[in-house]
């Protein structure tokens, strides 16, 4: 481990410090500095001397020049260097900035050591099985047209690299998953009642995709566009987004210019091209099939599909949810708004998907903020019922023991009150706490 050398800039005198000398004890060979272009002269020297810098601890914000500047020297000098950004402030266009100049992580202050020792370990294997891999490669130019035999076990141990790899491309992935999470729990952060509404909203729609039968990478997009749909409300005042009771029309209009801002913030993103649409996929999820949405007033076909399934994730989502100006609303006039909307606002193969969800699955998701407070055993029980009968159920004028029995195990778990014609036989759930 001392032949990695890890460069770690910060202008905080203690917390650099403190983690020159925690790095250090567990094993890493550490060079500091404390502003940017002390970073610069740091790789400058080393350049000079020939040595490889394996991976980078960059602070955002210092006095001179920034995490970011540096980034992109350092990317000049060492393409292949891991480099992973610290700010104690969570701000999209920095985290932009930072993946797209090429950083492997973004992480908050105060950083989690055990996860800055793994990403660091991460790149010091990273480079060894580059080196590794071009090592085996130059053997088996040399020796292949001698030892067949010595070709397969070399062309084996290049299977198992790529392995190897390609795991850490997954590491990687995740990294970069991460800090699209920790952009979506920023927004949600902002309003205490929409708290882990991205996150809902992402698996609503990814439940609504698989009964689609969409592809894993079309799965893949959706989970990221679901993620971001509203990144556009960092730019509204916390005040409209929180106001209790009816939005003014000057109100209404700020809050629906969040989908503009959603696109031209992702629009920001250098995404691979497989991803590229993503910004207006996330940005289309207040379109209406009929045409009467916004931004751009898209209608039928003309609405990205996996826009149009967010569309129908996140209308469930508010109307199951507690808001400022109402309660959660009892699920048969929840699923009851989603029929008659239908053709108008929403596109029927979706809300068709919507309709075959499993309620188990709808419950884990409604109720992901108190899940370890529920009896799993229970939700199991809800397996062999879709949202549609547990809607059926509830409108039905005489219902079956076998729909009571769903209805009682549904609400055990949903937030949203009770219908009235059902309040003298089926219990509510208990308060467990800020749930949806």
């Amino acid at each position: 481990m001392s032949t990695n050398k890890i460069l770690l800039v910060d202008d905080n005198h203690g917390q650099r410090i403190t983690m020159e000398s925690i790095l250090k004890k567990s094993g890493f060979a550490v060079v500091s500095a404390d502003c940017g272009l002390a970073a610069l002269s740091v790789v400058e020297k080393c350049v000079q001397e020939q040595e490889e810098l394996t991976a980078a601890l960059l602070d955002i914000k210092m006095p001179d020049i920034t995490g970011i500047d540096v980034l992109k020297e350092l990317k000049q000098v060492y393409p292949n260097i891991t480099v992973i950004m610290m700010t104690g402030y969570a701000e999209p266009d920095y985290a932009i900035a930072a993946l797209n100049a090429g950083a492997t992580a973004y992480v908050l202050k105060p950083a989690n050591i055990e996860q800055i020792k793994n990403l660091l370990n991460q790149a010091i294997e990273h480079k060894r099985l580059q080196e590794e891999n071009m090592a085996m490669s130059a053997a088996l130019i040399e020796w292949k047209t001698k030892l067949e035999k010595k070709v397969e076990e070399r062309t084996g141990q290049l299977k198992d690299a790529h392995k190897l790899l390609k795991n850490l491309y997954e590491e990687l992935k995740k990294n970069f998953e991460s800090t699209l999470e920790v952009l979506a729990i920023a927004i949600d952060q902002r309003d205490p009642l929409t708290y882990s509404h991205s996150f809902r909203v992402t698996q609503y729609a990814q439940e609504i995709g698989k009964s689609m039968d969409l592809s894993p990478k079309e799965l893949e997009k959706l989970r990221y566009a679901g993620l971001l749909h509203d990144l556009g409300k960092i730019e509204i005042h916390e005040t409209i987004l929180t106001k209790e009771g009816s939005l003014t029309s000057q109100e209404y209009e700020m809050i629906q210019s969040h989908a503009r801002g959603t696109f031209e913030i992702l629009s920001k993103f250098k995404f691979k091209s497989s991803l590229a649409d993503i910004p207006l996929i996330a940005s289309s999820h207040h379109e209406r099939y009929d045409g009467g949405g916004y931004p751009n007033k898209l209608k039928g076909d003309d609405i990205p599909l996996l826009a149009r399934i967010l569309a129908v994730a996140d209308v469930l989502d508010a109307i199951t949810s507690k808001r400022h100006y109402r309660t959660a609303m009892p699920i048969d006039g929840a699923i009851a708004i989603i029929k008659r909307e239908t053709g108008g606002h929403f596109d029927p193969k979706c809300t068709d998907a919507l309709f075959r969800m499993n309620a188990a699955n709808f419950i884990q998701v409604h109720a992901a903020d108190f899940l370890e407070k529920c009896e799993m055993s229970q939700i199991i029980e809800l397996s062999p019922y879709t949202l549609m009968d547990i809607f059926n159920a509830s409108v039905s004028p005489e219902p079956s023991e076998e729909q009571k029995k769903a209805l009682q195990l549904f609400y055990n778990f949903y937030q949203g009150p009770v219908p009235e014609r059902w309040s003298d036989t089926i219990t509510p759930a208990k308060d467990f706490g800020e749930a949806a």
